[in-house]
């Protein structure tokens, strides 16, 4: 009897197995699959920062359960990274494309840094670079925020991949 239930969940294990590793070869093969779309940005409130750059992060990171400081955002990969000149009180940046790896998230989180300079790189608490960013000496930063990527999927689910999201980064 003992044999007869291992043997059973052997081969529902394999089944699933095999049907999970089907799914997914199929969704690599369709190019709509693949990659998530994330909808144009138009960050607010950058007055007082004016002549800097905005470093913009769609990456796969987390915060601390307890901080709300978003310097302590651990980032593991960089998926996109955009870099602006700060010269208005608004400036938009477009639709970007971010690709699906697997069972992974394309990405869930979005990080504003402003820096004086242009080539700003991001370097976790703990002296590590995220897989995908490269590594520069410049880690000065004047601002850092971000948003959550359930706040860009409410956003599309109300307005669609086509309108611009809104985002005020100074509070």
């Amino acid at each position: 009897m003992r044999s007869l239930k291992l043997i059973v969940i052997n081969a529902l294990t394999l089944i699933i197995g095999l049907g999970l590793m089907s799914g997914s070869v199929s969704q690599r093969s369709a190019e709509a699959a693949r990659f998530e779309t994330i909808p144009s940005l138009q960050v607010n409130r950058l007055g007082n920062l004016r002549g800097q750059y905005l470093t913009v992060l769609y990456a796969v990171g987390s915060r601390p359960f307890i901080s709300t400081d978003s310097s302590q955002i651990t980032i593991s990969q960089v998926k996109e990274s955009r870099t602006v000149y700060i010269s208005a009180d608004s400036m938009s940046l477009p639709s970007v494309q971010v690709e699906k790896e697997g069972f992974r998230p394309s990405y869930n989180i979005i990080v504003f840094v402003v820096s004086p300079q242009p080539n700003y790189s991001w370097v976790n608490a703990d002296g590590s670079a995220p897989q995908g960013m490269s590594i520069t000496n410049n880690r000065m930063s004047s601002l850092i925020n971000a948003i959550n990527k359930t706040d860009v999927d409410s956003f599309v689910a109300a307005q669609g991949e086509a309108g611009t999201l809104q985002v005020n980064l100074v509070k």
